[in-house]
Formats: structure tokens, sequence, C-alpha cells
């Protein structure tokens, strides 16, 4: 298979949220912004696989030109916005598509969007989360029901699932998971994560399935690490992945599926120096950065 470009699209939702999700993910509207800028910044440095280029790197926002819109309505705007965004988009080079967050109510529509380039159902969803977001606190897919809610409105087949890194789950959501048997993996059962695609028997076939699919999702919550690798994020928890753990499972799965074709990274809450012109350190921007760099080289 040719190697393919990526385009990156930002898109700067911070609403998807109620007033039962202990984590308001509103900053992370401003975290597309923040990783370009940083990516920019840091464009002097290699991937770990030696692309050094990065000045060629095409970048797409996407313009709501509205606010946060933190309901039902709001979001369906959003949601159609996006879908008419990416129907228009450029399809002639055929290009893998990096969607920057934003909370993880986007991927309720990128996902649906990206999809229906590739015939829906026999697409599949990798999702590296320490939540599995099956919630029902909501009508709409607020950022604790999206996964949810594209099982049940039939986007997303619930053997193409695989979720990795789980770690704080809901009583109800566990339910969820067990009635429509999809297969997840829960940070307390995983060994030797840097060889995790190649040694766990079980994820080595999950993934050879995962190839015959039209096309792959990645979506990428940046909560999957510990809160002491990205503390910037709605609800970070002890526990995850380390920085090196997390940028090797997603080489190790890049490497794996080369049909993968569109990628997120959502959930990263900047600093508030990001508003202003002096550059300080935040890791989770700098490991979003990384993230992006592995991803789309």
């Amino acid at each position: 298979m040719a190697k393919r470009d990526w385009i990156i699209i930002k898109v700067p939702y911070g609403g998807g949220f109620c007033s039962l999700n202990l984590a308001k993910p509103k900053n992370t509207r401003k975290a597309p912004e923040a990783l370009q800028k940083e990516f920019m910044r840091q464009r002097i440095f290699m991937a770990d696989n030696d692309v050094s280029s990065w000045d060629n790197v095409v970048w797409h926002k996407i313009n709501f030109r509205f606010g946060r819109q933190n309901n039902a309505s709001g979001w369906a705007r959003i949601h159609e916005a996006l879908l008419s965004y990416l129907k228009d988009l450029d399809w002639q080079y055929d290009a893998n598509m990096l969607f920057l967050g934003g909370s993880n109510s986007i991927t309720a529509s990128t996902y649906a969007g990206t999809i229906s380039k590739f015939g829906y159902r026999p697409a599949g969803l990798i999702v590296l989360d320490a939540h599995p977001d099956c919630c029902f606190k909501a009508s709409w897919p607020i950022h604790s029901d999206w996964l949810r809610w594209l099982i049940e409105n039939n986007y997303l087949l619930s053997e193409n699932l695989l979720i990795i890194g789980l770690r704080q789950i809901e009583k109800k959501e566990k339910e969820f998971l067990d009635r429509h048997i999809i297969k997840y993996y829960k940070m307390s059962s995983m060994k030797d994560i840097e060889h995790f695609a190649m040694n766990d028997i079980s994820v080595f076939h999950a993934l050879e399935r995962f190839r015959k699919l039209s096309a792959v999702y990645l979506s990428i919550d940046i909560d999957v690490a510990s809160g002491a690798y990205a503390p910037g994020t709605g609800c970070p928890s002890p526990g995850g992945f380390t920085d090196r753990e997390l940028i090797s499972l997603v080489k190790q799965l890049k490497s794996a599926l080369p049909n993968l074709r569109a990628a997120d990274i959502v959930e990263i809450n900047p600093l508030r120096w990001w508003q202003k012109k002096i550059l300080r350190y935040d890791q989770t921007v700098d490991l979003g950065v990384k993230l992006i760099k592995e991803i789309i080289s």
C-alpha cells in the first residue's frame, strides 16, 4: 500500500458535557491552536522514525462561527457543520485525516463523517481511553456518552470496536460493554506494553481482523496517559500509560494497521499561558505534539 499524506484538521469544540459529568472539557476548545503553535515551535525536532520535514504539513480549521453551544441543538449544528465540511473537503489526494479536538464529543461527528467514505460498517474504531464513554447521561453524544451513541445509531458495529487502557468504568458502562460483547483491555490486565501488539495473542488476532476492514479510525483521549504525564485534561487519573508507553503503543498500532485512515487526539486542556505570547512548558501539549508527529510521519 502506497504511503498517504495526512491532513490535520483542528476542531475547536469545548462543549459536550452535562451536570452529571465530573469533568467539564470546555477549555479543550483552545487545544487545537495550542497544539499547532507548539508543533511549529518544535518542527526542528525529528520524529523517532527520522522524519524531519514538517513545513509542508497541511493544516485546516473548522470555523463554527458560533460559541461553545453546550446543548443538544447546538451540538446538532456543529455536527452538521462538520459533516458538511468533510463532505466538501478535497479528497483527490486520498489523504488520511488527523483531527485535533476539542472534547471527545467531536469523535461522534468525525468518525461518522469519515467512515461514510469507506462504507460505514466495514470500518473499525480503536479507542485509547481511561473511560469507556458508554454512559447515557444525555440525549446527545456528550463526552461521556459518544461511543454508546455511535453504536446505538448504527455508525459502528460493536464487533469492530476495540478499547485499550480502561481504568475508570461506571457500572452501567460495564453492563453495556458486556451486553454488546465489546472487546476491551483494562490497564490492570496489560503487560509488556512496549510489545503489546505483538506479544499479546488476543491483541494480535484482534488487529489481524481489523486489518481486513476497509479502514480503521484511532481515537486518543489524552487521559489514557497517567495524570502524572498528562495532567492537562478534564479527568486526569493515576495508573495509566507513561508518555513513553503511549507513544510506543501508537507506533505499534500504526505499524500493524496499514489501513489506518483517520485519527483524533482529544481532551487536552492547555495551560492558560497559550493566551499569551510567552512560551512555557506544558507537558500535556508537548505529549500531544509528539503523538501528532508519530501519527503523520
